[in-house]
């Protein structure tokens, strides 16, 4: 027996005999009510990413060509803004952990706890996704942040990492119990702010922008009144903090610079990753004002790197030993004799190489006398039971949306405590054990001798004298207080 649609009337059906019927319009959605379970509310988002987006997929250095967009990640993402947002109304990390399980899922106790929240993605089939597998030349637009991307060709080589091209489209659809829409709307709204989707979002990568409903999901500008408009009942910001630092990155006591705004995504987002590229990298004119000729050849030329003016490789030099009887450049007259790793401060780990060779490409090691420079090492943490690896960065340097199309450079730095334990190096080939004497707190202030190579290093901590560099003139970034 043939069936029949019950929601359609008039006409025939070739063959059938039966009268056809005229679509029904689909039910009003409304809030429903899972089974013994809280009142549902249902918002949707459409986005769109901007800039380039890395990973993603479960196999490392591939992106995902099935599920571009996957659920599970952005849940991730979302879980950790409302943290951000949230986690200071907390008392304890007790009342945190209850309060974030309930909300989000998870385990407590013996028994696990299934999250109320549903999270939907729908990547628009209609929009070409292109994906991108180039190789990353040292001169690209985005090679400081997508470095990572390279292909690898000494030791154990590897073709260019798989990225997507800005243009991936895709909605997001959250059903959440009507009690929480708020908060959960307030951190999918931090999330298009300020994180992204893939990896490497805090320096943009991955970064979302908004195609409709434009006016609840982006603030009217960039200003302190409209962000705290856009995002209502929370604590944002500010030079003192309403709540101590913990562990836990926090927005409550966040410091945040822009720059001026743009309709080119890519573009603004640049300008932001120089903004760092330019802080940890720049080679201002030497204070001691040494005659140009040498300083050329100490310091490097102004589009060639020269000797970085931190005070890492020097430390380095100190701490190790050279194996040909002297370094090919010796640390620093006047150098401190306290070591510091001011660089640990935009995460962990920091790795640290020295170039083999000199500027007219010969090996130190065949010259005569021969020398070397220290082997590559990296910067890691240590707490009372062993070195661990990774410590996120508190800073996010990206683009950040506006309504009406627009963007702007951000340089966001989260208020966090730092972990229990100091800064080490090891030998990267043997990551267990620190090399003596490289111990040092997280963000130790910068001996004054070392300091000043590089002027902006003389304030207090390298939070400071980074956002007090970047509203210096020529950058003129504004803050949000």
């Amino acid at each position: 027996m043939e069936s029949t649609d019950e929601r359609v009337s008039g006409g025939t059906p070739t063959g059938t005999g039966m009268p056809l019927r005229k679509p029904l319009p689909d039910p009003t959605r409304g809030e429903r009510r899972l089974a013994r379970g809280p009142l549902l509310a249902s918002f949707t988002v459409s986005l769109e990413s901007v800039t380039p987006i890395l990973g993603g997929s479960t196999t490392l250095r591939k992106v995902d060509t099935v599920d571009v967009i996957r659920a599970p990640t952005i849940r991730g993402h979302l879980r950790f803004w409302w943290r951000a947002l949230y986690g200071h109304q907390c008392a304890t990390p007790r009342e945190l952990a209850g309060r974030e399980r309930a909300l989000w899922g998870g385990m407590g106790g013996d028994e696990g706890t299934r999250s109320p929240v549903e999270v939907l993605v729908s990547v628009d089939p209609l929009k070409p996704r292109i994906m991108d597998d180039s190789d990353i030349e040292q001169d690209a637009d985005g090679a400081y942040v997508l470095w990572i991307a390279r292909a690898q060709k000494s030791g154990e080589t590897k073709p260019p990492a798989q990225r997507y091209r800005p243009g991936v489209r895709f909605l997001l659809t959250v059903r959440v119990p009507v009690q929480h829409q708020t908060e959960v709307e307030n951190a999918v709204r931090a999330w298009i702010l300020w994180g992204g989707y893939g990896s490497r979002t805090r320096r943009g990568l991955g970064s979302l922008t908004v195609t409709a409903e434009e006016a609840r999901w982006l603030p009217a500008s960039a200003t302190a009144a409209a962000l705290r408009q856009h995002l209502p009942g929370v604590t944002l910001l500010g030079p003192v903090s309403a709540a101590p630092a913990r562990d836990m990155p926090s927005l409550c006591g966040a410091r945040l610079v822009h720059g001026s705004d743009s309709r080119e995504a890519m573009r603004t987002w640049l300008k932001a990753v120089d903004w760092l590229r330019d802080f940890r990298q720049q080679q201002p004119p030497d204070a001691r004002a040494k005659p140009q000729e040498a300083y050329a050849r100490e310091w490097g030329a102004p589009n060639r790197p020269g000797r970085s003016r931190w005070p890492e490789p020097d430390n380095v030099r100190l701490l190790l030993k050279p194996p040909h009887g002297k370094w090919a450049h010796d640390p620093r007259e006047g150098k401190s004799a306290k070591v510091v790793w001011p660089r640990s401060s935009f995460g962990l780990p920091v790795t640290i190489r020295f170039q083999e060779k000199n500027r007219e490409r010969v090996p130190y090691i065949q010259l005569s006398p021969p020398t070397s420079e220290p082997e590559e090492v990296e910067l890691r943490w240590e707490d009372d039971t062993k070195v661990r690896e990774r410590l996120a960065s508190p800073l996010i340097v990206k683009a950040m949306p506006l309504l009406g199309g627009r963007f702007v450079p951000i340089a966001l730095w989260l208020h966090r405590a730092w972990p229990r334990g100091n800064v080490v190096l090891v030998r990267k080939k043997k990551r267990s054990f620190p090399i003596p004497g490289s111990r040092a707190a997280f963000d130790a202030p910068v001996p004054r001798e070392d300091a000043a190579l590089y002027p902006p290093l003389v304030d207090s901590n390298v939070r400071d004298a980074f956002l007090s560099w970047l509203k210096k003139h020529p950058r003129g970034a504004k803050e949000m207080l």
